[in-house]
């Protein structure tokens, strides 16, 4: 499902609008900070949020759940979609929204859950089991149908996985990634550096991020959770690049 043609073209100049998409818990912050760091750098104007906001001038629109409406978009554009194995960010999922502070919608009393709030019927369920069985029943079921729902035929759109780019020790993903968009070469080190600061293997991030190592559900799933995995999400991951079939269970 992940089509490279869209890494097989080039681009001159930075002229076209750049447009960011990421998912839930596949790299959000990460590449907002380092993106927002680059439009600083190179005078750029950078916008983040709902598109019926996005305003007339812009050079890079993030959007942190990859939900572009292209048909209303003026002018040429290139951009940069993530994603992430959808077994990750379960699991990311479950430790984020257990113990987050800065996301209001995760303490509203919800009718949903018999009046408590996601983040208390999660915290409130009694095993790591129980908690990523809920996670795959709701926010992480939206992101994952979303990552499915994507459509990786766009040539315009450099198509990543979160895993490569958090290993990319090199920055050869990186270089790839500002020379599709179309950033000038003469300032590549210094986007690179961006890229390096911003990076785990840097040393210099914390905070937001509980761990961000790839493959964390290996630690995690039980034959249990595969077998609800494949019940909810078929063959999510062979079509997303991440397995060769169904037999993945450790």
């Amino acid at each position: 499902m992940l089509n490279r043609l869209s890494q097989l073209f080039g681009f001159g100049s930075q002229t076209d609008r750049v447009l960011v998409g990421t998912h839930h818990k596949c790299g959000t912050v990460w590449m907002k900070g380092i993106f927002s760091a680059v439009c600083d750098q190179l005078s750029l104007v950078f916008y983040t949020g709902e598109q019926r906001h996005l305003p007339r001038r812009y050079d890079v629109f993030f959007q942190d759940h990859s939900r572009f409406r292209f048909s209303t978009l003026i002018g040429p554009h290139r951009g940069l979609h993530l994603i992430r194995d959808p077994r990750d960010v379960i699991i990311s999922g479950v430790f984020y929204h257990e113990r987050c502070t800065s996301e209001r919608w995760l303490t509203v009393p919800n009718p949903k859950f018999q009046g408590r709030s996601y983040q208390q019927t999660l915290a409130g369920l009694p095993s790591l089991e129980d908690k990523t069985g809920f996670e795959m029943l709701h926010c992480s079921r939206a992101t994952i149908r979303d990552m499915l729902a994507w459509n990786y035929g766009r040539p315009q759109f450099y198509e990543a996985k979160y895993e490569d780019l958090i290993e990319d020790v090199e920055l050869r993903r990186f270089r790839d990634i500002f020379t599709f968009l179309g950033y000038p070469e003469e300032q590549m080190d210094e986007l690179l550096q961006i890229a390096f600061n911003g990076s785990l293997f840097s040393g210099r991030v914390n905070g937001h991020i509980r761990s961000g190592l790839p493959r964390q559900w290996q630690s995690y799933f039980t034959k249990s959770m595969h077998r609800q995995f494949l019940e909810h999400f078929g063959d999510a991951l062979v079509r997303l690049g991440y397995e060769q079939n169904d037999q993945w269970c450790p």
